[in-house]
């Protein structure tokens, strides 16, 4: 694999439809690839099969799992299943996640993933060094253990709330990013309202606050305007806004 430059990182949206998976479209879940490594962030339903678009999984560093909701970590028992009874090129593969996110997948499975799988279990504050880049992980408000991460890109930083409502945690993920990926679940004007995910012009707020460079809304309804959302969000925010579709590849 050739080295990645720092200022060449890229973020491949593999997909991104909030909640649950939409005709055609895939849930939660990005590549991130940086000074020569490349880290699987999140897992939802439909992300593996693009995953190995982009190449091999014996070319993944790592998997970095937000939190539990299956569209954010189902397609884990599909990386599992490859590595446990196919041949993929790879005996093991660091998996990090909310702590205990190995026991549910071993009781979901009636097997152990750590035959296959590095088990890392994530903490407020913690550095991990994933494919040679530092990624911080950050306790995010959302109903149950969550992890948005910092990657520290060499002069750049990438953000990512994972889902979460307001909170401290959003204030410490946007800090200072140059590019925020923001969940905006609350995209649909009128539906109900949730404390544990963010509306487009709270990720604005967060973007404003965080003093971003740019900002990506991301895990949308899938039945919302993304151009609206980008109008909510602009209420709040007067950088740059894009909204995440699937195939994108974001320059970081």
């Amino acid at each position: 694999m050739t080295p990645t430059e720092p200022h060449d990182a890229t973020l491949d949206v593999l997909g991104c439809s909030g909640g649950w998976s939409d005709a055609g479209r895939a849930c939660s879940g990005y590549l991130l690839t940086a000074n020569g490594g490349r880290v699987w962030i999140d897992a939802g339903t439909g992300t593996f099969e693009r995953l190995l678009r982009r190449g091999p999984l014996a070319d993944v560093d790592a998997v970095w799992l937000t939190h539990l909701h299956p569209d954010h970590c189902a397609d884990l028992l599909m990386a599992f299943q490859a590595m446990a009874y196919g041949d993929v090129g790879t005996d093991r593969l660091p998996v990090y996640g909310p702590p205990g996110w190995a026991a549910v997948f071993d009781a979901f499975l009636g097997e152990e993933v750590a035959e296959v799988f590095e088990i890392h279990d994530l903490e407020d504050g913690a550095v991990h060094d994933l494919g040679g880049t530092p990624y911080t992980a950050v306790a995010t408000h959302h109903g149950m253990p969550s992890f948005g991460l910092r990657a520290d890109l060499g002069g750049r930083t990438f953000a990512y709330t994972s889902d979460t409502g307001p909170g401290p945690g959003t204030v410490r993920i946007a800090d200072g990013a140059d590019t925020l990926l923001a969940e905006a679940f609350l995209s649909l004007p009128g539906a109900r309202a949730f404390t544990s995910v963010s509306t487009p012009k709270q990720a604005g707020a967060y973007a404003h606050e965080g003093g971003v460079r740019q900002l990506v809304l991301t895990h949308l309804h899938p039945d919302a305007d993304p151009s609206a959302a980008v109008r909510r969000a602009s209420t709040a925010f007067a950088g740059p806004i894009s909204v995440a579709t699937e195939g994108a590849v974001i320059s970081l």
